[in-house]
This record gives structure tokens, C-alpha cells and sequence, in this order.
């Protein structure tokens, strides 16, 4: 799990803050159901997204870099290098989407468990 919060970068730190605040209120919407909860529910998801995908971008913009005119490397890779190379920056950089969007389902799950038991609440 190290890596890959490692592997995601300081995105990572963002996205699990937004995620365990989210992760908590819907716990607690669940568990006593409020609808005062709900907006701050709908506006940390948002949160959440758009720090998934600002983590997704930065990821994708670093491994450009380290590819680019500024790279370690000193000169291109060779072209087997190159698709390797490629390929692991691809697979870091959707390390902020798992997490994040693991955040978002779990907040989903818990937030539509809160709003079942409030409509029953409320029904006749």
C-alpha cells in the first residue's frame, strides 16, 4: 500500500483527506441518518473528483517531464526503453484514480444507505 500511495505522488495526501472526510460523514449519515449531512456529502465528492483527476494530471505531467527535454536521462531512451518507460508512468499515474474513486464508491454506498433508512423514516 506504500507504494502505491508513494506511487501517486502528493496528490495522494489530498485525496485522502477529501476521501476520509467524505468516508466518515456518510458513515455517520448511515448510522443516524440526517439530511443536513447530504450537501456537505455532495460537495466532498465533488472535491474528491476533482482532486482525483487534478492527481491523475500531474502524474501524467511528470512522467512527461522525466520523458522530455528536462529528463534525467540526458538524451531520448531507445524506443524498447521508451514503451516501458511509458507503460510504469501510465500505470503510476492511476494510482490517484483507484484511490480516489474507491473513496467516491465507498461514500456512495454509505450516502445512498443513509438516504434509504431517511425515506423510510419519513414514509407513512
Amino acid at each position: 500500500m506504500l507504494t502505491f500511495f508513494r506511487d501517486g505522488g502528493w496528490s495522494m495526501f489530498v485525496i485522502v483527506a477529501f476521501g476520509a472526510a467524505g468516508l466518515l460523514t456518510a458513515a455517520s449519515h448511515a448510522a443516524r441518518p440526517d439530511a443536513t449531512r447530504e450537501g456537505f456529502i455532495r460537495w466532498i465528492s465533488q472535491a474528491l473528483v476533482w482532486a482525483t483527476l487534478c492527481g491523475i494530471a500531474s502524474d501524467f505531467a511528470a512522467v512527461g517531464k522525466y520523458l522530455g527535454s528536462d529528463s534525467p536521462l540526458g538524451t531520448a531512451p531507445e524506443q524498447p526503453q521508451l514503451a516501458r518507460i511509458l507503460l510504469e508512468g501510465f500505470a503510476e499515474s492511476m494510482s490517484p484514480a483507484v484511490m480516489g474513486f474507491a473513496f467516491l464508491a465507498l461514500i456512495a454506498l454509505l450516502a445512498g444507505v443513509g438516504r434509504r433508512r431517511l425515506d423510510a423514516a419519513r414514509a407513512p
